[in-house]
């Protein structure tokens, strides 16, 4: 299963996360996802809590480069917005919390797909997926995706 050009999607942290680190399982299935975000095939968006959550790891390990690695590539990548929390999404993010009990940093970056009006949710969070249907994202497991 994949994506078809022109369509727009907010990456779930562990996208970043298993992509930056060469994880095994997923780095190459979500390859091709990020292939097609820097070629402009596809628009991207991430949540300011996932920028946030990818920078925990090189910081609690005082990793310096790798945080600052992070930073360059991330605000430099190509046809990926990161956005700011603002009004709207927490708006969202109060009723998706209140409606599906879902955690804050969940809620927050799930409110911003729906705010940016993102054809698909990109993520390894099955509970998401569920809430993703009842909201009208179509969501793309990075288990499911082929290489």
């Amino acid at each position: 299963m994949g994506i078809d050009d022109g369509k727009t999607m907010l990456l779930d942290t562990n996208c970043f996360i298993y992509y930056f680190e060469d994880n095994p399982y997923y780095s190459g299935k979500l390859e091709k996802i990020f292939t097609g975000i820097q070629d402009g095939k596809n628009e991207a968006f991430m949540s300011i809590i996932s920028f946030m959550e990818i920078l925990v790891k090189p910081k609690k390990d005082n990793n310096i480069f790798i945080e600052n690695r992070y930073k360059l590539i991330l605000t430099n990548y190509p046809n990926l917005s990161i956005i700011s929390v603002d009004y709207k999404i927490v708006d969202i993010a109060s009723r998706l919390r209140a409606d599906y009990n879902i955690k804050t940093p969940d809620a927050i970056i799930l409110a911003t797909g729906i705010a940016m009006n993102v054809d698909y949710f990109i993520t390894n969070d099955i509970k998401l997926k569920g809430v993703c249907s009842q909201e009208n994202i179509s969501t793309l497991i990075i288990e499911d995706i082929e290489e």
